[in-house]
């Protein structure tokens, strides 16, 4: 029997998107099993900068349905619980029309939160928010995080300081609540809604790292510059989640004349690499229980390495 959920994840470039459409095609052609991709990755589901978060293809959108691509505009914003209400929603919508749900993205935290679960975190007041970026801005990164470092320990230890959404949001926790962001997350209760899948790619690094160069060298003949250019002045003064998209601020860069498009590429690897070990490294230590296949999504193999039947 195919599982309720099937879940394909991994670090950036490692060619989930084309495994998902090739899986759900495969389900369909062979087993008569209907399948649709909902999206798992922060970035995609705004409606903006689609060349340089990496959106799935035109070709491979008209495949097989995509969901919950595209659907905020750039100044909103958007949480674990946020995501899991929409995916949740979503899932049970295909369901009901006898399809099965392929979870597709790098977000691990939303994927973890589908398969395991969520902490009931009581909401942050925007004000109390607002103060702890303030203290953020004044005492400077290495400061802040030795702050957060005394309020939580443990996840510091995983936690990479240059990741500053997740450590303004450790440190909201810590200290709005009193209890620690990796005590909460313990709290977390698994309430087995579905038979899961989950597949993780994890293709060897140096292999992955060429593809994350080869990512922006297509970017970059893809029009991500004008994009980005198109971007800001449609939006001047943007100072919402986009800006954080890797390589956003290195082609800010590049516009204003700062830095040269050689260095823009180089500057953008180093960032997409840092990003993709880091992915690589929560996966791997997050998702034990989940086949792991050291591939690439294109060569993988569907009627070896899933659940189909």
């Amino acid at each position: 029997m195919a599982p309720d959920l099937i879940v394909i994840a991994g670090p950036t470039a490692s060619g989930k998107s084309n495994l998902a459409v090739r899986y759900a095609r495969y389900l369909r052609d062979n087993f008569d099993i209907k399948a649709e991709i909902i999206n798992a990755d922060r970035v995609q589901l705004y409606n903006e900068l689609k060349i340089l978060t990496a959106y799935p293809s035109d070709d491979l959108q008209r495949l097989i349905n995509h969901h919950l691509y595209g659907i905020l505009s750039p100044h909103e914003t958007s949480s674990v619980a946020a995501w899991l209400g929409l995916a949740e929603k979503k899932i049970q919508q295909l369901r009901a029309e006898g399809k099965i749900a392929v979870i597709c993205g790098g977000t691990g935290l939303y994927i973890n939160s589908l398969i395991n679960g969520i902490s009931n975190i009581p909401e942050i007041p925007l004000d109390f928010r607002n103060e702890v970026q303030e203290k953020f801005r004044q005492l400077g990164r290495d400061n802040f995080f030795d702050l957060l470092t005394a309020l939580d320990p443990e996840l510091c230890k995983t936690l990479h300081r240059n990741n500053t959404q997740r450590i303004l949001r450790a440190y909201e926790v810590a200290s709005y609540t009193g209890k620690p962001l990796s005590e909460w997350w313990k709290d977390k209760k698994n309430e087995n809604k579905y038979r899961t899948f989950s597949l993780i790619l994890l293709p060897p690094r140096d292999k992955l790292n060429e593809r994350c160069l080869a990512r922006i060298e297509k970017m970059m003949h893809a029009g991500v510059v004008i994009e980005v250019k198109n971007f800001i002045e449609k939006y001047p003064g943007y100072d919402g989640f986009l800006k954080n998209t890797l390589g956003y601020g290195e082609i800010i860069s590049l516009l204003k004349g700062g830095i040269s498009i050689d260095e823009c590429v180089r500057l953008m690897h180093i960032q997409i690499k840092q990003y993709a070990k880091r992915q690589y490294v929560w996966f791997r230590n997050q998702m034990k229980s989940s086949k792991i296949i050291c591939e690439f999504g294109e060569t993988i193999s569907c009627d070896k390495n899933f659940a189909c039947q």
